[in-house]
């Protein structure tokens, strides 16, 4: 299958991840944010999400490990299809709470499994908390974009240097671009070609400094 975008290590493809995950090789390490089964907006899938899940687990080349990031409101049983073992919770503390009805909205979450990766200095201890210091909202043209401070505090501390990410629900690349800033591999895979377009913009930008997500 030819990539929508490759270079430099990262790698998008358009369609749908239950026909493309296939024919992928084995990679180290599944991240992603896939569509939550309370998910209130509109996107592919929304209104299956926990099936949608167990699908694309179905097609997986199992990874050593995985990152699941879902909402603090959304009930983490969709996941029980994860084979790996369970290592366990991250908090992602957002740094402007909101309100969703009676719920104070306060962070997402992440759940942790499989094999750590090995110890190295700085990351001998997974820790299970990050407040992300950014308040400036929305941080990508997508309709429920995620931290990038989160995304790469998640693979700081889950990832080894030498490991390859994936995420089969790539939206607008957030996944991808931690990726790229902190110097891993990774591949991308979105159903929705104007995402994988503004993914690939993304790429193209330079890698900026980064700030300590220790």
């Amino acid at each position: 299958m030819t990539p929508y975008y490759d270079h430099a290590g990262i790698t998008i493809y358009h369609g749908d991840c239950r026909e493309i995950l296939p024919s992928l090789a084995e990679v180290e390490m599944l991240l992603t944010d896939p569509v939550w089964p309370n998910c209130a907006t509109i996107l592919q899938g929304a209104d299956r999400a926990g099936e949608l899940f167990h699908e694309m687990w179905s097609w997986l080349n199992k990874p050593k490990r995985a990152a699941i990031q879902i909402g603090c409101d959304t009930d983490p049983r969709f996941l029980s299809c994860v084979t790996l073992p369970f290592f366990r919770v991250c908090w992602l503390e957002l740094a402007r709470p909101h309100y969703k009805g009676r719920l104070m909205y306060g962070s997402d979450v992440a759940y942790l499994y499989g094999e750590p990766p090995p110890s190295r200095p700085g990351n001998h201890v997974i820790s299970g908390r990050f407040i992300d210091s950014d308040s400036s909202g929305k941080q990508a043209d997508h309709p429920c974009p995620r931290k990038i401070g989160h995304v790469q505090w998640l693979i700081s501390k889950w990832s080894a240097e030498t490991d390859a990410i994936l995420d089969p629900f790539m939206g607008s690349g957030t996944t991808l671009r931690a990726a790229k800033d902190i110097g891993r591999k990774a591949i991308g895979i979105e159903i929705e070609e104007r995402y994988c377009e503004i993914a690939a913009k993304r790429m193209a930008q330079e890698v900026l400094p980064l700030s300590d997500v220790d």
